[in-house]
């Protein structure tokens, strides 16, 4: 992945032309499925922005549709502010938020559950924003069943890197979201909630990067924390669940049980090519912890 220091000319032209005359504090990361942010201040006041292009359309229709009508049931100070947006670039300007994505944290336990506690009031607020259309309502269920056949693929052209015992597990579990039953619904963030839930110095919560919100099974949005935090330490997990003021129901928590146990095959897969130690051994404890609970 290599760095693109500044935005493309027209979208750098067009974000001035909205904004007034701009300098780049940081490049974006050039990733072909994610989108690509710049961080930017206005030479004549200090303000800070981002200035996102989405990988494809459907990325910033996502966005856009998130930023109009789910975003503001957050709250002020909650979630960027969508200042202007741009189809032809497929760009958006948002304000830039202050403070460490949640994976970064390192404060106390007690902090570390308020943190958690608020972060389940605010997905539980976003859950609930937005109207459900026909389509998206109908779509939403497809998402676990597509999700097991990208694991099963997936499995196909990393197997040689988890063991026979590691692979079967997976399996089962990826066939076992196929039985799965009615999942509530509502409109989820649908990113890596570790970077972009952000905690702030004055003990506020925010949430950003809005590219893959959809209407789909609300329990999507715990896959990655409870492949994360929770895994060592489960009191995080209750008070996120105290935050979001319900537990999860029987077909729910089986859901996520499998849904977590696909992504740690795939970042155990990942990690293990790459030669990180440290990450292989988090998605085997991630893989126990699942195994260990199912079994049980």
């Amino acid at each position: 992945m290599t760095a693109q220091q500044s935005p493309p000319a027209p979208v750098l032209a067009w974000a001035e032309r909205t904004l007034g005359p701009l300098a780049v504090l940081r490049g974006a990361a050039a990733g072909p499925q994610h989108a690509r942010t710049w961080h930017v201040v206005r030479t004549g006041d200090g303000g800070r922005f981002h200035v996102r292009v989405a990988p494809d359309p459907g990325a910033f229709t996502r966005e856009t549709f998130a930023h109009r009508h789910a975003v503001p049931a957050l709250g002020p100070g909650a979630a960027p502010r969508l200042l202007a947006t741009s189809a032809a670039h497929l760009a958006l300007i948002v304000t830039a938020l202050p403070g460490t994505p949640l994976d970064r944290l390192r404060p106390a336990t007690a902090m570390l559950r308020t943190v958690h506690w608020r972060a389940g009031f605010l997905l539980a607020q976003l859950h609930q924003a937005a109207r459900r259309t026909g389509t998206a309502h109908h779509d939403a269920p497809t998402d676990l069943s597509r999700l097991a056949d990208e694991a099963a693929r997936h499995l196909g052209t990393v197997g040689d890197r988890l063991s026979a015992d590691e692979q079967k597990r997976v399996m089962a579990l990826a066939d076992r979201l196929g039985f799965v039953g009615r999942l509530p619904l509502g409109y989820i963030h649908g990113g890596a909630l570790g970077s972009s839930l952000l905690w702030t110095a004055d003990a506020q919560l925010a949430l950003g990067d809005f590219e893959s919100a959809r209407f789909a099974p609300v329990v999507l949005d715990f896959v990655d924390l409870a492949c994360g935090p929770w895994t060592a330490q489960p009191r995080l997990r209750t008070a996120f669940f105290t935050g979001y003021g319900r537990t999860l129901g029987h077909d729910e928590r089986l859901a996520l049980h499998c849904l977590t146990a696909l992504t740690a095959a795939r970042r155990l897969a990942e990690a293990r090519a790459l030669g990180d130690r440290a990450a292989a051994d988090a998605c085997e404890a991630v893989l126990d912890r699942v195994n260990h609970e199912v079994s049980g």
